[in-house]
């Protein structure tokens, strides 16, 4: 028996107009490209943009890629990280990835950072 989970991706902007993107799931080969094709657009939009990571259960190789994709690509927003599970922080720092990010405890203190940002 084969094991699925499903990958949802949502987002809003909050009060301060801030874009904070949720992701739900695993993150790897098989969810990166659909993840990625969804924020997309909304990442051009934006001069910085939260990512909840408080419902990803799983980070492979090509999850890892896909932030350092979103944030190399030209006139993406700057990306913030918050709410990563223990499991997903130690992917990150075990690939030496973490530094790279501005990563937050909570949603609150990451969406602060980015209106800071954004003015």
């Amino acid at each position: 028996m084969t094991r699925q989970e499903t990958n949802i991706v949502t987002s809003e902007r909050t009060a301060g107009n801030v874009l904070v993107i949720r992701l739900q799931g695993r993150l790897d080969a098989a969810s990166r490209l659909s993840i990625e094709a969804a924020i997309l657009g909304e990442l051009r939009s934006v001069p910085c943009a939260v990512f909840d990571l408080s419902q990803v259960t799983f980070i492979a190789s090509e999850g890892l890629r896909m932030f350092l994709m979103l944030r190399k690509r030209p006139g993406s927003a700057h990306l913030l990280l918050c709410n990563l599970q223990d499991q997903v922080r130690e992917v990150f720092e075990i690939s030496g990835l973490l530094q790279l990010f501005d990563v937050f405890a909570a949603q609150d203190a990451a969406e602060q950072a980015a209106r800071s940002r954004q003015q």
